[in-house]
């Protein structure tokens, strides 16, 4: 007796229905790949955020001073002489990666803005003990205008613009202005060619805020911090359309962080938001005072 098998095939319908079935779970694949890859320059670019600022930190304690901003593309800062002082070459430009040890472009492969306080163009200024831009100064004459000592209290006071009036509303002894507080050097070096040029008077300080500071506001234009000296930003996703050169194609919510002024706008969310990081002189003296460089 002959026994006769068959075998039977997939029908239409079970065809169907199995491509239907492959395409939702590609759907899935795709839809998800692409939310992870949508999330994934944001998570970078916030572990970015993070090592800049340590990275400035880090410079700071070992060179004495932060960096100015690069202006040729060479991911160096850039400075030049005024009056045989070191300054910086321009107050804003992009972030000297090399000299940090930091990528030079965002997540979103757009380079870092890099904007400093404006009176570290000036050797007027830079290596005043009392002017906040001297937390750039780096080379040239240490020079204490505006700083006074308080004999009885054995104090000292910066008085911006005002004599020592800041001095003499607190002390009951005429103050002077000839001692340096700074740390000196070993006498083999000439003690005013070296950083540190800020200390821990510099402002701000008390009541005395300091003068032409960057100021950082949130989203309803509240201050945040007005004692910063330096800003480093990452346009997001939309930066290759978006930058300091090209501020007319901003949204409202982010031409504040390129218009080339001294204030700057903080959106920790949002669809266009800018990544901002911020370095106040208050790090900078808590760097400085983690080295042991100030007495």
């Amino acid at each position: 007796m002959w026994r006769m098998t068959f075998e039977r095939g997939f029908t239409l319908i079970e065809v169907t229905i199995a491509l239907l079935i492959l395409t939702m779970a590609a759907t899935f694949l795709v839809d998800a790949y692409m939310v992870d890859v949508k999330l994934k320059a944001p998570r970078q670019e916030d572990a970015n955020q993070i090592a800049i600022v340590k990275a400035l930190e880090t410079y700071l304690r070992v060179n004495l001073h932060l960096p100015c901003p690069d202006t040729d593309g060479d991911s160096r800062e850039n400075r030049q002489l005024s009056n045989g002082i070191s300054v910086c070459k321009n107050r804003e430009g992009t972030l000297p990666s090399r000299d940090l040890d930091l990528p030079s472009h965002d997540a979103w492969g757009n380079p870092y803005y890099y904007r400093v306080h404006q009176r570290a163009e000036s050797g007027v200024y830079i290596n005043q003990v009392c002017q906040t831009a001297s937390v750039f100064g780096s080379s040239g004459l240490r020079g204490v205008e505006d700083l006074w000592f308080c004999p009885s209290s054995h104090l000292f006071y910066c008085a911006e613009n005002s004599g020592a009036s800041t001095c003499d509303d607190v002390c009951a002894q005429a103050c002077v202005n000839d001692i340096d507080p700074r740390p000196m050097p070993f006498m083999s070096i000439n003690p005013d060619s070296l950083a540190p040029y800020f200390h821990l008077n510099t402002p701000p300080f008390g009541t005395v805020v300091g003068s032409y500071n960057l100021i950082l506001e949130d989203s309803t234009g509240d201050t945040v911090e007005e004692g910063v000296i330096a800003v480093v930003i990452s346009w997001g996703e939309n930066g290759s359309t978006v930058n300091s050169a090209s501020c007319n194609n901003a949204p409202v919510e982010e031409i504040e962080n390129c218009d080339g002024d001294r204030r700057f706008v903080y959106h920790p969310s949002g669809e266009n938001k800018d990544y901002v990081q911020w370095f106040t002189v208050n790090q900078a003296k808590m760097a400085l005072i983690k080295r042991g460089a100030f007495e």
